[in-house]
């Protein structure tokens, strides 16, 4: 419906410009202005406010755990028995009875060098020895006869004196046959390379038919790998914090795969006997099971050495936020209200995280919707877990190289 000052549309209320300023006309009447003013004031207190929906926020409860005292260092993994056999006599490989870089048993035949040669030497040795024998006899009976004539005055005494000289070459002899025959005794023994102990041989470049020359020519070497030492260097707190845990009981090493998770345990039980006074380290060897050859020797590993525990207020590392350099955790009340709370860290256990100071055992934390939160916010708080101590896994604060 059109009218000369304005429309009306469905029963809208609309303005129109006119003498004393605006005129509203609801469903094709016009209305005085106040009394449209009380109509929008009355729709607006109609209208209810809305606040903003609380979210729901996972929280944890700080706890008191029981986490171990530990310290991590870099190890060197070494064998208890590592042999490097040499050739202890020259002569031509003959035979190599082992396939190299695998494994051996203590007295299974290495190498055999050619024998005859030593053979042939024994014999000559112990032809030698049964001359000797028979000259020693012959001394003997020579003496015992000038013996008697020197009693009777048939002989000198120089003559007796010979004979007694004679005697005591004649044994020398003997000896030196006997030496010689033990010497090639010794060689042949030689000529047969046995692994000394049950282990894995290294690669070996001596071949069939090669030559090698007595103590230089390197044969091969043979490694005990079950079970196997970690060695680690410590410092002298680290030594003495070992020293008085083991009056206690066994001292523990974890040795860590590449995610410093624990996959094998070895147990300490070898201390050097001085420290390094370069470094200031003393040197300690831990034994460790190594069926399956994860360790060989050489290699570096991460290990983590356990002395004790103690009681170290956690929460989830998760739930750590920083506010201008501060580290904060965000606490909800049971009243679901939010509060940043400053904090100071310690060490880190696992996927927990130890405080220092600024929290309470009791206390729920957020663990998510950490960037959402702010200060007196209200939320909805669910429950997200337990903070649980994993013993096997401590500080990452207390690395040592």
């Amino acid at each position: 419906m059109r009218s000369g000052l304005g429309f009306v549309v469905a029963g809208a209320l609309i303005a129109t410009a006119g003498v004393g300023g605006g005129v509203w006309w609801a469903a094709g009447h016009p209305i005085p202005n106040f009394l449209a003013e009380h109509f929008h004031t009355t729709k607006r207190a109609e209208k209810p406010e809305r606040d903003d929906p609380r979210i729901d926020v996972r929280v944890v409860q700080a706890s008191q755990q029981s986490v171990p005292i530990a310290f991590e260092y870099t190890g060197t993994i070494i064998s208890p028995a590592d042999a490097e056999l040499q050739a202890r006599v020259s002569g031509k490989v003959m035979e190599r009875s082992f396939e190299p870089g695998g494994h051996v048993r203590k007295g299974q035949l290495l190498f055999k060098i050619d024998p005859r040669p030593f053979e042939v030497a024994l014999q000559t040795a112990k032809a030698q020895q049964g001359q000797a024998k028979a000259a020693l006899e012959f001394a003997q009976a020579e003496l015992s006869r000038t013996e008697q004539l020197v009693e009777k005055g048939y002989a000198s005494e120089q003559r007796n004196q010979q004979n007694q000289s004679n005697l005591a070459g004649a044994l020398g002899k003997l000896q030196e046959a006997e030496a010689a025959i033990a010497r090639q005794e010794l060689n042949l023994n030689y000529a047969e390379v046995n692994a000394p102990f049950d282990g894995r041989s290294s690669l070996s470049l001596v071949n069939t038919g090669d030559m090698v020359i007595e103590n230089q020519t390197n044969l091969v070497s043979v490694v005990q790998v079950d079970p196997i030492d970690v060695q680690l260097a410590l410092s002298s707190e680290d030594v003495e914090a070992v020293r008085q845990a083991m009056h206690s009981g066994a001292v523990k090493v974890q040795l860590l795969d590449e995610r410093r998770k624990p996959v094998r345990e070895a147990t300490i039980y070898k201390l050097d006997n001085r420290f390094d006074p370069r470094t200031a380290r003393r040197l300690v060897q831990a034994k460790v099971e190594n069926k399956d050859e994860r360790y060989l020797p050489g290699q570096f590993v991460r290990a983590r050495v356990e002395v004790g525990r103690q009681e170290r207020l956690l929460v989830p590392t998760f739930a750590l936020s920083s506010q201008l350099d501060q580290q904060v955790v965000w606490t909800v009340a049971e009243d679901g209200t939010v509060h940043m709370i400053p904090i100071e860290t310690g060490d880190v256990y696992g996927e927990n995280t130890a405080i220092v100071s600024g929290l309470k055992p009791g206390v729920q934390v957020a663990v998510d919707h950490l960037q959402g939160l702010r200060q007196n916010l209200k939320v909805n708080p669910r429950a997200g877990g337990e903070v649980s101590a994993i013993a096997d896994e401590p500080a990452q604060g207390e690395a040592r190289h």
